[in-house]
């Protein structure tokens, strides 16, 4: 990889950390604009370095909270990366497409994971909060990569 685009994964990695220092009120508290610059970094770098910006993001921000999800952490990261990956294929058709799809995925199916720990009243505390900080999420990076996309030079 380029030395530059291995920069802006860190910057990008690093502002995921920032990021979820902005909090959307959930029961967990754990919910903020921690993805954004996931989401913003799987259209502007690619599939793969976004991907990781994603993933790596959640990871570290998991880890400064304790691992508050055990193991579940590794499968929540995976979760990430595929609606990640899921955003940028649907944002090259239809960007209001991609952000539906992006928060089903993030906001309605990935919470499924904690079923087994809490039951259907921790699914439901979760889905509300998760498919706001989805959406917004969601809109601050496609309006961030459409305002560095139209400022850069061709």
């Amino acid at each position: 990889m380029k030395t530059k685009k291995l920069t802006l994964m860190g910057i990008l990695i690093a502002l995921s950390f920032v990021g979820s220092l902005i909090k959307i009120p959930s029961p967990l508290g754990t919910i903020g604009f921690d993805s954004a610059a996931g989401f913003f970094a799987v259209l502007y770098l690619g599939y793969m370095p976004g991907a990781f910006v994603i993933a790596f993001g959640y990871v570290i921000i998991a880890a400064s909270a304790s691992f508050p999800l055990g193991i579940l952490t590794i499968v929540v990261a995976i979760e990430m990366m595929a609606t990640a990956l899921a955003f940028r294929f649907f944002y090259k058709i239809n960007f209001v497409l991609a952000i539906a799809v992006a928060t089903f995925l993030n906001g309605i199916a990935s919470p499924l994971i904690v079923f087994p720990l809490g039951g259907w009243g921790l699914y439901v505390g979760l889905v509300p909060p998760l498919v706001v900080a989805s959406v917004a999420n969601l809109i601050v990076s496609s309006i961030a990569y459409g305002v560095i996309k139209r400022a850069k030079p061709r």
